[in-house]
């Protein structure tokens, strides 16, 4: 009976997070992703007015993840020290700053400074969130929460995409790719005082959550991480610990992978849709809400059928495999139609979106709640997001805009990660009986 109402009062709590912190997570990361990715437009313009070449933007947009990947580890240990709320709280403002100050770029040089600035800036974010989840959130409910919070990269996109090219289109005082990124970087800046006021740090700070809510919620989290030590009794030497395991090495490849497929994708894509069917920036943007949609769906659903089955292993491999088929069809589907290609896009974007629920989950699983490791995840995985737009700017620079060959390699790397997560993902609830089965 009791383990019942844990259940009940577990699902509650988790329910709650749902609908009173998610939002501000999932906004966070929205703007996130809109912040980082802008450029993909903004270079439509960008290109030209600086006199960027094609290897120097992919360079460029990849040298934010350096940035990124410096500042994780260091990130979550001032977290720790200063809470969740004054952390990301100024990591929102201090990264809304930078993103305005894009607006001021005016060559090489300067493009690579504010992107490096730029990841320093956003790289405390996704660190605190893994963090934070895997201090709030049992492991059962972790895969469709993940899939919840990454729906906001398909959401950036099916809105920044459009914005962007409408705000583009403004020419008063300066180019409208200037305008795009003072304006888009605002926002960020609001909601870093909003997660000052409305953020709970913990279980204990969550005025909404009954006392019997948070008594479940640490019951339920007990029993599924008996085997790992409290993160608050675990000190960061002990966390790291856990890189002895191969397996994990295996998770961090397949991260690494889909960064880099993930960002060249970001990153190039509108200028192949340019290149290929002379469309406008507007156009651009519209046209690619399409693919975005069928992301976010299927990533929903791939994260609710992981949670309900209890399954990460094939769920994962399942997209991975998609993801591959869909860069190997992307060449001859360019050259079919603008319809054909999208569709194979949306097939692309869907990999993109939904492996990131069932890969975290198992990344968190196997680290728990310890921050060193889960930050230094997040910088592995960032390297991933320097070398795809890197690698594909190179690969269109030196054959005269060509980028079928990018393709191919990222259709080769992503069949891999398809094979490392049969071999490397182990189902949390393998090891864990069921709540109900368990002693009271």
């Amino acid at each position: 009976m009791t383990t019942l109402v844990n259940a009940a009062g577990a699902d509650q709590a988790v329910a709650g997070f749902r609908s009173r912190v998610l939002p501000l997570l999932f906004a966070g990361y929205l703007l996130n992703f809109i912040d980082r990715t802008n450029i993909s437009y903004a270079q439509l313009q960008m290109g030209s007015d600086i006199g960027l070449s094609l290897a120097a933007y992919g360079f460029g947009a990849g040298l934010f993840f350096f940035g990124y990947a410096c500042v994780c580890v260091p990130a979550n240990l001032a977290l720790q020290r200063v809470g969740i709320q004054r952390w990301l709280a100024f990591v929102f403002l201090s990264w809304g700053l930078v993103a305005c100050l894009m607006s001021t770029v005016q060559g090489e040089k300067s493009f690579y400074a504010m992107r490096f600035l730029l990841g320093l800036t956003e790289g405390g974010f996704i660190p605190a969130v893994n963090f934070y989840i895997t201090s709030w959130i049992p492991p059962r409910y972790r895969s469709r929460l993940n899939s919840v919070f990454i729906m906001a990269l398909p959401v950036a996109m099916i809105i920044g995409g459009p914005l962007a090219g409408g705000l583009m289109g403004i020419n008063v005082g300066m180019a409208g790719w200037r305008w795009l990124f003072l304006l888009e970087g605002l926002p960020t800046v609001l909601l870093g005082l909003a997660v000052l006021r409305y953020l709970p740090a913990t279980p204990a700070d969550a005025r909404w959550l009954t006392d019997d809510q948070r008594q479940s919620l640490r019951a339920v989290m007990d029993s599924e991480t008996a085997a790992s030590p409290p993160a608050a009794q675990a000190s960061w030497r002990h966390g790291f610990q856990v890189f002895r395991q191969p397996l994990l090495w295996g998770l961090l490849l397949i991260l690494l992978i889909a960064y880099a497929a993930t960002f060249a994708l970001a990153y190039f894509l509108p200028l192949i849709l340019k290149n290929l069917y002379h469309i406008t920036p507007l156009q651009i943007g519209s046209a690619l809400m399409i693919p975005n949609l069928v992301a976010a769906v299927f990533s929903y659903l791939v994260g609710r059928s992981s949670e309900r089955s209890g399954d990460v292993r094939w769920h994962l491999a399942a997209v991975c495999l998609a993801g591959a088929g869909g860069f190997l069809l992307l060449p001859s589907a360019a050259v079919a139609s603008i319809a054909a290609f999208l569709a194979v896009v949306s097939l692309i974007t869907g990999y993109t979106i939904a492996y990131y629920g069932p890969l975290n989950a198992a990344i968190q699983n196997r680290i728990g709640a310890h921050a060193g490791p889960l930050a230094l995840v997040t910088s592995i995985g960032a390297l991933g997001g320097f070398f795809g737009p890197t690698l594909t700017g190179w690969v269109m620079q030196q054959t005269g805009g060509e980028w079928q060959l990018a393709a191919w390699i990222f259709a080769l790397t992503t069949l891999a990660s398809a094979a490392l997560a049969v071999i490397c993902v182990r189902n949390a609830r393998a090891g864990v009986k069921p709540l109900a089965a368990s002693k009271a």
